[in-house]
């Protein structure tokens, strides 16, 4: 059995690289192959979770990959250069393998799990995802007009996981987490809703969001666990103010 298990995250990363691999030929439908992928890796992920769907614990562990995945799907379709599709592809089959496998280790073999490993590759699983699904959102919103309202109402969902699940993995108690993670979503969303009236590129607003989520996150998650000093907001300040320089003096603006 727990050579079963053992196996679950090369198994994840195989049918997810496999599913790029489709893709990048086009033997068949693209939303097929989606669908299978999410159907394939979703059972995978459960049974290594053993189902245990009335803990948080569970969706969370599930969320974060499953989220990743598909969200990577949505930048998959924008992209153009077919070399830079392939680099997408490594690099989600690399950071699913690497999650899943402390995943294994937590639930199954603790002895050998890190601690506060998932907590760190969840954060920047989530940063990654936000980055795929802006740049989705923003496509759909310059290509096909889609209303922000429901852009919107999307992100916050998304968001409201994404902090909750943050803090969870952090220990924050849960009714102490709750505020925390509507308010961060609520005020991440409006800054969806606000980039998306700049002049520039969908990458580039992707980027100005991730960015945004990863300082909010790091504030967020050190002032709920009573961290939060001069010292730690000086140097998620410092990151934003260097990387927003960075992204605005490269962009193109329109």
């Amino acid at each position: 059995m727990i050579l079963l298990h053992r196996i679950t995250s090369f198994g994840i990363a195989l049918v997810a690289l496999f599913s790029f691999v489709l893709l990048l030929e086009g033997f068949t439908h693209p939303l097929l192959v989606v669908l299978l992928c999410t159907i394939f890796c979703g059972l995978l992920l459960a049974r290594l979770l053993n189902v245990q769907v009335r803990t948080f614990q569970f969706w969370h562990l599930f969320g974060t990959p499953m989220l990743f995945l598909l969200s990577s799907f949505g930048l998959f379709f924008l992209l153009e250069s077919v070399s830079i599709k392939w680099v997408l592809a490594g690099l989600v089959t690399v950071f699913l393998l690497l999650f899943v496998e402390h995943v294994f280790n937590f639930i199954h073999l603790p002895s050998k799990y890190q601690p506060f490993t998932l907590e760190y590759l969840s954060q920047l699983l989530h940063v990654l995802s936000v980055f795929f699904l802006a740049t989705l959102g923003f496509g759909l919103r310059l290509f096909l007009h889609a209303p922000l309202w429901l852009l919107c109402l999307a992100f916050f969902l998304v968001l409201t996981f994404i902090m909750y699940g943050t803090l969870f993995a952090s220990k924050v108690d849960a009714l102490k987490a709750r505020p925390y993670a509507l308010a961060t979503a609520l005020l991440i969303t409006e800054l969806f809703a606000v980039i998306s009236f700049l002049p520039t590129g969908f990458y580039t607003n992707a980027a100005f969001l991730a960015l945004g989520v990863y300082v909010l996150l790091g504030l967020s998650r050190a002032d709920a666990l009573h961290k939060l000093s001069r010292e730690v907001l000086r140097r998620y300040l410092t990151i934003f103010v260097f990387l927003g320089a960075v992204i605005a003096l490269t962009s193109q603006w329109i």
